[in-house]
């Protein structure tokens, strides 16, 4: 029972004056409201409609910033939740782009046993007693088309072809720039 999620929410009743509860159901609460089984406030101002929802919180929580919100006006009521929905976007957006850097440090990693994979098959190969020579790839430039724009992983595979063609690949090294790339957010003023 007291591990339920509480959120405070904010209604315009039919008189266009504004109520402030918190509850733990809200579609439950809201059809109370409007059958005049609610508050008795809300009773004799009927329809009402939903303004905003705060985010979930514990019930000591919700019952705090319903004190909160009770003791400001009307104006400042609206913005308060117009403020909680910003918050929440900001929220969700912060879990995407680390969900992103997870799945970016997974790719390295699949990288990584990749070109251990290649490096061990290239090893187990027999060496001939001639050497090939390396044949030399010219590359030719085209001044009549503009680059196409190269998407995230295109860029990363374009890195990887470069570096396990020179030899070169040091996976620490391309993992800390890969995660030093990702943007951060700032939360707004």
């Amino acid at each position: 029972m007291g591990n339920r999620v509480w959120v405070v929410y904010l209604i315009r009743c039919s008189d266009e004056s504004l109520y402030c509860g918190i509850t733990n159901n809200l579609k439950k609460r809201l059809a109370a409201h409007n059958s005049g089984r609610g508050a008795k406030y809300t009773r004799s101002r009927q329809p009402i409609e939903l303004i905003g929802v705060g985010p979930g919180m514990t019930k000591s929580d919700a019952l705090k910033l319903e004190y909160r919100i009770k003791h400001l006006s009307a104006r400042e009521k609206i913005i308060e939740f117009k403020k909680g929905e910003v918050n929440k976007m900001e929220k969700n957006l912060k879990m995407e782009l680390q969900s992103v850097r997870k799945k970016m440090m997974a790719l390295a990693k699949t990288v990584d046993k990749m070109i251990a994979s290649v490096d061990r098959s290239e090893k187990s190969k027999p060496k001939t007693g001639k050497a090939q020579p390396k044949k030399k790839v010219v590359v030719k430039k085209s001044t009549t088309k503009k680059p196409a724009k190269l998407t995230a992983s295109d860029t990363v595979l374009g890195i990887i072809r470069k570096s396990a063609a020179s030899g070169r690949l040091n996976p620490a090294e391309w993992r800390a720039s890969a995660s030093s790339s990702l943007p951060t957010t700032h939360p707004t003023p």
